[in-house]
């Protein structure tokens, strides 16, 4: 799958016209704004089943604003050990090259770790993502609700905005499995709805395959 920024030589763009930018990560690690997706609707004996439900909601500063809400058959220790490592966030499908970065850069990144990423395409593309996680209720041994949050906070200027937020809890009346809640936010050359819809469904099947024991493709 060609990545969405092979599209800038269609715009007229040259690879001067852009720059490697630093970005300011506030603080926090929880969502910004109400969760508006809903859970999947259950099937049979499944009360959330295995898939990914997204909704595409008002512009956050002008950037696409996506919110996805799915399920992992595996208890919330399993999915929070999973969540606290890089590899999952990937998107192999339209990125060429992946590494963490810990620790990380501290006049780049105050958090856990940093991820970078790099597109070779019609305009070679790299930056680093910023990550923080945090149990919110209960203990890191046994976490009842997590928060995530990244962003990018250094790379190319054609990336104006990028940053996402992931809450993990257990799904009520049932401790053998977790809900995920995704909020992303996108502001980027050539990007669209079909951009974010395709990479919640990659890192949500990675995190979730992650989880159940299945090994990823190397980063």
């Amino acid at each position: 799958m060609r990545s969405p920024i092979a599209a800038l030589l269609l715009l007229g763009l040259a690879p001067g016209c852009q720059e490697n930018v630093l970005t300011p990560f506030p603080p926090g690690f929880e969502p910004w704004e109400e969760h508006l997706a809903p859970l999947p609707a259950p099937e049979g004996d499944d009360p959330c089943p295995e898939r990914l439900e997204l909704m595409r909601t008002t512009p956050w500063e002008g950037a696409i604003n996506f919110h996805a809400t799915g399920c992992i058959h595996q208890p919330l220790e399993t999915v929070w050990a999973s969540a606290q490592l890089g590899t999952w966030s990937r998107d192999p499908t339209t990125t060429n090259g992946f590494m963490e970065i810990r620790p990380p850069d501290p006049a780049e990144c105050e958090g856990d770790y940093q991820t970078y990423v790099f597109v070779d395409d019609v305009v070679d593309v790299e930056f680093r993502n910023c990550w923080r996680h945090a149990v919110v209720l209960g203990t890191e041994e046994e976490p009842e609700v997590t928060a995530t949050r990244w962003q990018k906070v250094w790379g190319s200027s054609f990336l104006s905005r990028l940053e996402g937020s992931l809450v993990l809890r257990r799904l009520e009346g049932n401790a053998d499995i977790t809900v995920v809640e995704f909020q992303y936010h996108l502001d980027a050359v050539s990007a669209n709805g079909d951009t974010l819809r395709n990479f919640l469904g990659v890192i949500y099947g990675r995190l979730r395959d992650h989880a159940n024991g299945v090994p990823l493709d190397p980063p």
